[in-house]
């Protein structure tokens, strides 16, 4: 980092030091859920944590892996106490960790869940003591249990790392409880084409579904003051505008809205205290008529959210880049 960038003016400082909005606080004991909304303020990778307990196979979706140590090489990741796989995962002894790569977001969603199919519906290889290594993460560590810890309402389980590789592209992010990818950042960036190039055609074709990512990734962030302004966090947006399109239940809303169960839940339950939304008997979730009426003023702050960052873009540029999202969107 060149000392210009490291020296920040006290007058920037200051401003990045009060110019964050609170969204809420209070005690953690009192509202759980509002201390994970807290807590994914964290972004973190998405691993798939798998062993193999005789003849039965056991894998899950896991954002709570860590390194701990170089010399002994350990990691650990924690399970709930009630999970049906801890028991599994406890008597395996060992236990695989694959990374995985920013376009393995179905496959995170896949051992999200409780799919009975999940070893079916992914393609993987035995490791060293059986356990599945997932193919096309960007690395793997097959590490043995050598510690469990005590950790609430969940273990804490300590492994040695025997073996390890790594692997090219990029990681799979989670934060504020959806997917992202990783981007350099902008301070980072040149800030000059080179000579002879355009910044248009320094684009390739095989960076623009980055860019386009990034691209909705950092809209949806700059648009979180309207939902805010509406009662709304990300998630629960997300789960509006599906909803919109008819009645589903969760496991339909995590596919279809790119959540993890849990925040699927947790979204659910917010707009289900404001009479957003009702559950049938069916068990499937649909917008009550106040939910229409929110994601009809969700839609119209979109409308002009959007009017207002591409006012300066032509007419027939964005009729353009329309036509290619529209293809891009097919089947």
């Amino acid at each position: 980092m060149s000392q210009a960038s490291a020296n920040l003016s006290s007058e920037a400082a200051v401003h990045h030091a009060t110019a964050r909005a609170l969204i809420e606080a209070g005690d953690p004991a009192a509202d759980g859920r509002a201390l994970r909304r807290c807590l994914g303020q964290f972004p973190t990778g998405v691993t798939i944590v798998t062993a193999r307990n005789g003849e039965r196979l056991v894998g899950m979706a896991v954002n709570s892996f860590a390194a701990v140590s170089l010399a002994p090489p350990l990691v650990l990741w924690s399970i709930r106490r009630e999970s049906s796989s801890a028991q599994d995962f406890l008597q395996a002894g060992h236990y695989a960790v694959s990374v995985l790569a920013d376009d393995q977001v179905e496959l995170s969603q896949l051992f999200g869940s409780s799919h009975p199919e999940r070893f079916e519906r992914a393609r993987w290889q035995a490791g060293l003591q059986g356990a599945p290594l997932i193919e096309g993460a960007i690395a793997h560590l097959e590490c043995r249990l050598e510690q469990v810890h005590e950790g609430g309402d969940h273990l804490i389980l300590v492994g040695h790392v025997e073996r390890y590789a790594r692997y090219e592209g990029a990681p799979l992010l989670f934060t504020q409880g959806h997917y992202g990818v990783t981007q350099e950042h902008p301070a980072l960036a040149e800030a000059v084409p080179q000579s002879g190039q355009s910044a248009a055609t320094e684009l390739s074709d095989s960076e623009l579904l980055r860019q386009l990512i990034y691209a909705s990734q950092r809209l949806s962030l700059d648009f979180e003051s309207h939902r805010q302004a509406l009662g709304l966090t990300m998630p629960m947006s997300r789960l509006i505008n599906r909803l919109l399109e008819g009645a589903c239940d969760p496991a339909e809303l995590a596919r279809a809205t790119y959540l993890e169960a849990e925040e699927v839940n947790d979204g659910l339950a917010g707009l289900d205290q404001q009479g957003l939304v009702r559950r049938r008997d069916d068990g499937r979730f649909e917008l009550s008529a106040a939910g229409q009426q929110r994601q009809s003023a969700i839609a119209g702050s979109a409308d002009h959210y959007m009017k207002d960052k591409l006012g300066q873009v032509a007419e027939a540029d964005l009729a353009a880049f329309k036509r290619v999202l529209q293809a891009l969107g097919h089947d």
